[in-house]
């Protein structure tokens, strides 16, 4: 791997992780001492399998059992690997370990009522020019509401869909049928190749920006190349371009962060979502006050907002971003996550396709050639799972591998 793409992954674990766990310390504190296992996590995860990642990455945990700050972004990219495999409670548990919800329970939401998202953010859309919506890296979930806005967003003259998770010029290699392994960290994750491939279908414009600084550099550096390079590809361009903007964790922040730099540069004002304050975790102890009280007081099975009798929206921080998207607890079919269906059908896996070897990793691929980031993925841990992996009719190839990536089993599909 190149250093330059050695140092984007790095800095992308590290501020994910800063965002999430640090509070007593400066982000340029926090990375250099990230900065001393750098060389440690490259050489143990570097061309590894997923399967092969996860021993890895327990292995330098325990390694690393003094350093609270090395053992946080291990933890991150820990649960980042178990997405990639589809395990979301594992993914939810890993990073749920370190971080505990503060007691803070907003008062206000007792006066609100419940509404879809989807219907609520595009009847506001409609006025923005921008849209941003976060994501937690290792909660694939954030990326099904992009999904579910999409044709919506599209209708009402939205072309671009700009991506912080995408490799510099990425774009330029991704095909509506095929999204390389190399376009980015996240989009190894087939939820997030999924949303890749569905914004091409509707006509959507690619559009990467997150690149081009240095380890050293500052997050107020990284905001405003990000801001300069979105505001040269797409709005030097073309001024009335209506764009989404996907984003992980605090970048819609628009006090502070990229969000608040493009609102400077642009002169126009954003639609801000947050899906990352309050949510599901791993277990019911972990959870914020508000989320409970919500699962508590509210029958809801789609992810929803907050609106008074007004109509306005309801924002945990109002200064910092305009509406907070609240999602369901997770319900589990054949051990898949319901939100994780897009349309498609699950079908049961044949622990045969194995051969008796695992863990054992199940992949779905709608073309046919390889290097293409797989349209699901599931890691089979032993003989006694029981899951299933999504079809959909573009589908044409199940491929199953050991833990080292070597070939089980293929199956074309008609």
């Amino acid at each position: 791997m190149e250093d330059s793409l050695k140092s984007l992954l790095l800095i992308i674990a590290v501020l994910a992780s800063f965002n999430t766990f640090a509070s007593t310390q400066s982000a340029e504190e926090y990375i250099e001492e990230v900065n001393k296992a750098f060389g440690r996590f490259f050489e143990a995860t570097n061309g590894k399998s997923f399967s092969q990642q996860v021993i890895a990455i327990e292995a330098l945990y325990l390694e690393f059992e003094d350093n609270e700050a090395v053992q946080d972004v291990l933890l991150q990219s820990l649960g980042d690997v178990y997405s990639f495999l589809g395990l979301h409670q594992r993914a939810l548990m890993t990073v749920d370990s370190r971080v505990i919800e503060s007691g803070t329970f907003y008062d206000e939401i007792k006066r609100f009522e419940v509404h879809d998202a989807i219907a609520a953010i595009l009847e506001r859309s409609s006025v923005h020019q921008f849209v941003m919506i976060n994501e937690a890296h290792h909660v694939p979930k954030h990326r099904v509401l992009t999904y579910q806005l999409l044709a919506g967003l599209w209708e009402q003259g939205y072309r671009y869909l700009a991506l912080e998770a995408l490799a510099e010029n990425a774009e330029q290699n991704i095909t509506i049928e095929h999204i390389p392994l190399n376009a980015g960290h996240y989009t190894k994750e087939p939820i997030f190749a999924n949303l890749l491939l569905y914004a091409q279908e509707l006509g959507f414009q690619l559009v990467s920006y997150d690149y081009g600084f240095e380890i050293q550099g500052t997050i107020a550096e990284r905001e405003k190349s990000g801001a300069s390079n979105l505001r040269e590809k797409i709005f030097t361009q073309n001024p009335d371009a209506k764009v989404i903007i996907h984003v992980g964790y605090n970048h819609i922040n628009e006090e502070s962060r990229l969000a608040h730099y493009l609102k400077e540069s642009l002169g126009l004002d954003p639609l801000t979502i947050n899906q990352t304050d309050i949510g599901e975790k791993s277990e019911q102890q972990y959870e914020s006050e508000s989320y409970a009280w919500m699962i508590a007081n509210h029958a809801f099975d789609l992810p929803i907002v907050l609106l008074n009798e007004a109509g306005e929206l309801w924002s945990a921080s109002s200064n910092k971003y305009d509406v907070n998207v609240i999602w369901p607890r997770t319900v589990y079919i054949q051990n898949r996550p319901d939100w994780a269906y897009l349309g498609r059908v699950l079908k049961l896996t044949d622990l045969a396709w194995c051969q008796e070897i695992f863990p054992c990793t199940v992949e779905v691929y709608n073309s046919k050639s390889e290097g293409a980031v797989p349209t699901d993925r599931i890691l089979i841990l032993s003989e006694n799972d029981t899951t299933g992996v999504f079809i959909s009719p573009s589908s044409r190839k199940i491929k199953v591998t050991n833990a080292a990536g070597d070939r089980l089993h293929t199956e074309i599909i008609d």
